[in-house]
């Protein structure tokens, strides 16, 4: 059998199809500072890796009030763990409830897969939506660390 280039294309689909894609939930958004007529919110997110290998990932897309939001993403989700994220949005401060969707973009384990990825055959993402709960200015939540732990907290000495 001779190798096609629609051979060749559908390579990279059934890989990315292949496992579990990560989850991401909405959480809250927590307003952060008030710059003339625009807010700051910081929007908590958690991503949940269902694989048994680390997942990298690689960038957010967010379409939240009506604005388009980019993102890169620069954390590693260890095997079977969830990580907390907090990312900025701005939007005005005249919105009151909104809504956030969008798509994570990840790199699936494997060489493989880091090389079709790393080549631009490749871009798995995931899609989310969902309305976060509004929380009182001052409530956001400390980020996880990079092992999944809550950060330690300590006052510095005088």
């Amino acid at each position: 059998m001779r190798l096609t280039a629609r051979h060749a294309m559908a390579v990279p689909v059934l890989l990315a199809a292949c496992g579990t894609a990560p989850r991401v939930e909405i959480v809250e958004a927590v307003p952060v500072a008030t710059i003339g007529t625009e807010q700051e919110w910081a929007l908590v997110v958690r991503v949940h890796n269902p694989k048994d290998a680390q997942l990298v990932l690689d960038g957010w897309t967010l379409d939240a009030g009506g604005r388009r939001i980019e993102w890169v993403a620069t954390r590693t989700v260890p095997p079977r763990e969830m990580i907390q994220e907090s990312l900025p949005v701005v939007l005005p401060s005249s919105v009151g409830a909104w809504s956030v969707s969008g798509e994570l973009s990840y790199v699936a384990p494997g060489r493989l897969n880091d090389i079709l990825f790393d080549s631009g055959f490749s871009r798995p993402s995931v899609s989310f939506a969902g309305t976060p709960t509004i929380k009182a200015a001052g409530d956001a939540p400390a980020p996880t660390a990079v092992d999944g732990t809550m950060p330690d907290l300590k006052v510095p000495a005088r």
